[in-house]
């Protein structure tokens, strides 16, 4: 009991304890503009956001879209195409952190290059397998990694962005009875806002 008073008297006594860090100004980037999804079978739009968590780590948050999808090929040859051929990536939904190169802004004109790695929903077009009773490919749903690097060129609040990704998934095709693991790339040139 009187060690529980000593303790109560010795806090209530004490002068408060202040911490003290260099504040961070927000760094939220909206971010939209061209993507190259697949190759060139896919050209599309991407929009996100960006936003800095520390100095050093920067969270993504976006989605892409390409326009068209393949029809389906009654004429697959199992002996000479592999299931590589029958896929094509044409949406996503992601979220990748990434690591910044730790360096100074100035006024002006700034950079950033951040190497990302991440998780993603992708939509893939198979043409092995068609919607009945339509001629287009089927489209369905998969979990993805992801990793990838983006350059950003700014000026005050308006910059412009080049990014690369790779998605990494695996799926099991019904046409050849087995399941492979794809890669497949996504380009992106990109207008950004910082606020």
């Amino acid at each position: 009991m009187i060690a529980t008073a000593a303790a109560l008297a010795a806090t209530l006594a004490s002068s408060p304890a202040t911490a003290g860090r260099m504040p961070l100004d927000a760094q939220n980037r909206v971010h939209g503009g061209l993507s190259l999804t697949d190759g060139l079978s896919g050209i599309g739009g991407t929009l996100g956001m960006d936003s800095r968590l520390t100095r050093l780590i920067f969270v993504d948050v976006g989605g892409f879209y390409s326009g068209g999808v393949p029809d389906y090929d009654p004429d697959v040859d199992l002996g000479s195409e592999s299931p590589a051929d029958w896929y094509t990536l044409k949406h996503g939904l992601y979220a990748a952190p990434g690591l910044r190169i730790p360096h100074r802004y100035q006024d002006g004109l700034n950079w950033d290059v951040v190497g990302r790695a991440g998780f993603a929903a992708l939509w893939i077009a198979d043409e092995s397998q068609a919607i009945i009773p339509s001629t287009e490919a089927l489209i369905y749903s998969e979990p993805s990694l992801l990793t990838g690097v983006d350059v950003l060129v700014r000026y005050e609040k308006i910059g412009l962005r080049l990014s690369g990704k790779a998605f990494g998934w695996r799926t099991f095709s019904p046409i050849s009875n087995s399941e492979s693991g794809f890669v497949r790339s996504q380009l992106a040139v990109e207008g950004v806002y910082q606020f």
